[in-house]
């Protein structure tokens, strides 16, 4: 039997980075990395690759799911998670140098594996072999997210009719959550952000009992997860007619929204777009309001490795997905944030999110 055509790519791009560590095998333990390689959807699953093996072992809950969903590996059956078993199947294929993914495995867990590891066998750390290759997306995980991002805009054309005076937060995110489930076949990729009026302000306020209200601005941030993978769409709109403030507010952020997506390209630096939008908030006089950065890689993870910020040491590639939302926050007033999920392509970049971000009036 062979192995998916997806995962038999993403075997051989791990084994190379393997070998290329001085590695002879990986033991993978990361839930993510684990499904991003195999394609399983299960939550408990160990993987150890090496130049010529691929062993997949899990417990009894999930040993016909795994028949059914990994083709191609060599499955092994767990009667429990004790290191010793897993320690007993490295101990069995050709290798004195094994990596383990040192951010996944607790200190504890390290030194439970390293006592029983055979003598003369190197228990070597790594950081972000797998999780580095998942950041360029194939064809396959493009056209995944494509879907998703379709998901939410349909999704946030629906809500549109819900928001209004005398509903609260809550109830506008359990019908936008239920709307991605009942009518996109998806899961919700993170915990829904519904933020009005003054709550706007707060970059992660996910949805309360508060009472929305003529004059609010409503803060929207949610994304559905199809077929693994994420999108991450922010909008803000207002309830009634906005103020000039409100409208020269929402204007700034969306041209850093627009300013940076132009300047995305293959071989710019992360922190050279996180700057466009940047400057253009502070231009405008509103730099003390904008804090966090500028965006993240997407993928089967919302949050699936470095993107644009102060601090980033990305160098943008085509293939890449990633957000872009700046925001200002102004405590006690309220804010705006505006997010699209971007392809890099080969001379620029491309918007999957299809809804307008023209400032909407409810």
């Amino acid at each position: 039997m062979t192995f998916l055509p997806d995962s038999e790519f993403r075997i051989a791009r791990a084994r190379k980075s393997i070998a290329e560590m001085g590695l002879q095998a990986l033991l993978i333990t990361d839930r993510t990395n684990i499904g991003w390689i195999s394609e399983f959807t299960g939550s408990s699953a160990y993987i150890i690759l090496t130049s010529t093996d691929a062993i997949f072992a899990t417990d009894s809950r999930y040993t016909v799911q795994a028949e059914t969903q990994c083709p191609g590996w060599t499955l092994r059956k767990l009667a429990s998670s004790d290191p010793g078993e897993i320690v007993g199947l490295l101990s069995k294929v050709d290798a004195t140098r094994i990596g383990f993914e040192a951010v996944n495995l607790s200190f504890a867990a390290h030194s439970d594996y390293a006592s029983k590891i055979p003598s003369g066998t190197e228990f070597v750390p790594t950081e972000k072999l797998i999780d580095g290759l998942r950041i360029v997306k194939d064809a396959t995980e493009i056209e995944a997210t494509r879907e998703a991002c379709v998901i939410a805009d349909r999704a946030f054309s629906h809500i549109l009719s819900y928001i209004k005076p005398g509903v609260t937060e809550r109830t506008v995110m359990l019908e936008l959550e239920g709307y991605i489930r009942r009518e996109g076949g998806a899961e919700i990729a993170f915990d829904t952000i519904v933020a009005s009026g003054y709550r706007s302000a707060l970059p992660h306020g996910l949805a309360s009992e508060k009472v929305i209200e003529s004059g609010d601005f409503v803060t929207l941030d949610f994304g559905a997860r199809h077929r693994g993978y994420c999108s991450d769409m922010t909008r803000t709109v207002v309830v009634g007619g906005p103020t000039e403030k409100q409208v020269a507010v929402y204007n700034v952020v969306r041209g850093a929204l627009e300013d940076a997506i132009a300047g995305v390209k293959p071989g710019v630096k992360g922190i050279d777009i996180d700057s466009i939008a940047r400057n253009r908030i502070k231009d405008a006089g509103y730099g003390d309001y904008f804090g966090h950065g500028l965006g993240h890689s997407l993928g089967r993870a919302v949050h699936d490795g470095p993107g644009f910020s102060p601090k980033s040491k990305l160098i943008v590639e085509e293939g890449m997905i990633i957000t872009v939302e700046p925001g200002i926050y102004i405590p006690d007033w309220g804010g705006v944030r505006i997010e699209h999920d971007i392809l890099v392509t080969g001379n620029g970049s491309e918007i999957l999110n299809k809804t307008p971000v023209d400032l909407i009036s409810l």
